[in-house]
């Protein structure tokens, strides 16, 4: 039974073979033109505006000042998000006393060169020295015979060899 049922099958391919060319090969020949597809000026500019990506919208993250506004989801009964908040009024800056020392004088009289807590600096060199608040910038301006002139933030200071003196 299954044998006749593949066979008649089989004889009908050719027919069916024959009656698709046929019914295809009307609608490309019709299709087919010399002249080049011309879009209307419409649909240009909707495709066009179709291509445009959408925005991607930036993320906001806020951080909560007060336990109203929100809590850490990791650590909900921890505080430090609400004691790390601090204003500080908007009066003149901070300037943290830089204590710098004038250990000692050397060179020519017309090559100068002095050292500063430790590092070694010429007139108009700039560098970092270790002080008791960290490292500090320091400009040296002049170096005079017993004492130099230097600039460490911003603030002009004269430096000598015995305070006092």
């Amino acid at each position: 039974m299954k044998l006749g049922f593949t066979v008649r099958y089989t004889k009908m391919m050719p027919l069916i073979g024959a009656a698709v060319c046929f019914g295809v090969l009307p609608v490309a020949a019709e299709t087919r033109t010399n002249a080049p597809a011309r879009l209307p000026a419409q649909s240009a500019t909707a495709t066009n505006s179709a291509l445009l990506e959408p925005e991607v919208p930036k993320s906001v993250f806020l951080i909560p000042t007060t336990p109203q506004q929100g809590k850490d989801p990791f650590y909900p009964n921890s505080t430090r998000l609400f004691a790390s908040v601090v204003v500080t009024p908007a009066t003149q800056p901070v300037v943290i006393r830089v204590e710098l020392q004038l250990k000692a004088l050397s060179g020519a009289p017309n090559h100068r060169l002095a050292i500063i807590n430790n590092h070694t600096f010429e007139a108009g060199e700039e560098g970092e020295v270790v002080t008791n608040t960290g490292r500090a910038r320091v400009r040296c301006l002049q170096i005079n015979e017993d004492s130099a002139v230097v600039l460490v933030g911003g603030e002009q200071r004269i430096l000598r060899l015995r305070p006092g003196i």
